[in-house]
């Protein structure tokens, strides 16, 4: 992949308003983990941080799950 900032990465975004609650941080990321976060989030037609956010949501459900299911 040509060399792009990250957001230039993500082509699409579909923004909603986040609640009062949500904190911003901060977190590098290797490159090619950016990639693949572009390439989820452009399928979807989602912003990078909203990308991020539902790989997080995702993962972390998955681990929620019990054993063997």
């Amino acid at each position: 992949m040509d060399k792009m900032s990250p957001s230039q990465m993500f082509v699409g975004s579909t923004r909603k308003a986040r609640s009062s609650s949500s904190h911003l941080i901060s977190v590098r990321l290797p490159e090619e983990l950016l990639e693949r976060l572009a390439d989820i989030g452009n399928k979807q037609g989602l912003a990078m941080s909203d990308t991020i956010r539902l790989v997080l949501e995702r993962g972390i459900r998955a681990t929620d799950q019990p054993k063997g299911k």
